[in-house]
């Protein structure tokens, strides 16, 4: 079975990818329009209006490397920002009838523009053994990328984020300051 999914590339060394219907748009936004938030994870950069909804704005590189407990990346110091806002699965929302749903979406922070790819279910390989309990969690599996015919490196690993999981996960780094990410 084929499906679409958007390639997030959040540093020059981590790229992600998840379903494209569960990314909403891409915006960019200035540095100055993130309101911080005191107490929140420094991965969590603060709340970003957008079409008059506030927004957390998450560096999804910083959290996932605090999350898996990986080497801390150098900061980011630019001004402009490549948003792409994402929310949980429109299959697990409420039917138009019902109650709106109580999960808002959010914005993550990446370094490049938004990739589509298109692969067949049989793209997806299941985690290695000495990479699963650390990276099982979040990711469902892996999908192996060709770089341009032009590179010289060899195919790599990139994971197949699971966006419920990354909202589970971001609300158990909510502080009481805070509130949840809901």
């Amino acid at each position: 079975m084929l499906r679409t999914y958007a390639g997030l590339q959040l540093s020059p060394k981590v790229q992600v990818v998840v379903p494209i219907e569960q990314v909403v748009e891409e915006i960019a936004r200035s540095r100055r329009e993130i309101c911080p938030i005191p107490g929140v994870p420094e991965a969590i950069l603060g709340v970003v209006n957008i079409a008059g909804k506030l927004l957390w704005v998450i560096d999804l590189a910083d959290f996932l490397t605090e999350v898996l407990g990986l080497t801390p990346r150098s900061p980011s110091r630019g001004d402009e920002l490549t948003l792409v806002v994402i929310r949980k699965d429109p299959r697990t929302e409420p039917h138009p009838d019902e109650e709106e749903s109580t999960v808002t979406p959010f914005a993550c922070v990446v370094c490049d523009r938004l990739v589509t790819l298109t692969l067949n279910s049989t793209h997806v390989t299941p985690i290695p053994d000495p990479w699963r309990p650390l990276l099982r969690p979040l990711f469902s599996g892996l999908i192996w990328i060709s770089p341009p015919s032009d590179a010289a490196s060899r195919r790599f690993p990139v994971g197949l984020l699971q966006v419920s999981a990354l909202f589970d996960a971001l609300s158990r780094h909510s502080s009481l300051t805070a509130g949840e990410l809901r």
